[in-house]
């Protein structure tokens, strides 16, 4: 029910598509290596969707499944990007340049679940900072 495609979205070239996984590699780990950058291509920008067409993402009511995207190899380092709960869909814009680390950024889509934080200030509004990772 798990479907991923990986495309260059400044020439529409599609390097990885999968439309689903046999059953067989149920609560297994499997890596796909696709290759995203070369100098000569210079700077690229990329969509990752992953879909899920039963609508309940990779956790939890059938299991812990999860994804993550690295740049390299996956055995080394902090994911680009990663995943487990979402609905329907999730689609990340991903950017590869030759003078700055990859960066991965996620697309609202429609049916996204949106946190919203109410702040009542005090006095010193200005002494106050945030942040959510």
């Amino acid at each position: 029910e798990i479907s991923m495609k990986l495309e260059n979205i400044l020439d529409d070239t599609v390097l990885f598509e999968t439309s689903s996984y046999d059953k067989s590699l149920a609560g297994q780990t499997k890596y796909e290596r696709i290759p995203i950058y070369s100098e000569e291509r210079g700077d690229q920008t990329y969509r990752f969707t992953i879909e899920d067409s039963y609508g309940d993402g990779l956790c939890c009511s059938q299991g812990d499944g999860s994804y993550e995207l690295h740049i390299g190899d996956a055995v080394e380092g902090q994911p680009l990007l990663s995943g487990s709960i979402f609905n329907k869909k999730e689609v990340w814009l991903i950017e590869v340049t030759s003078s700055s680390s990859p960066t991965a950024t996620l697309q609202p889509q429609d049916d996204d679940i949106y946190a919203t934080l109410q702040i009542q200030f005090d006095q010193y509004p200005e002494e106050i900072s945030m942040k959510l990772e």
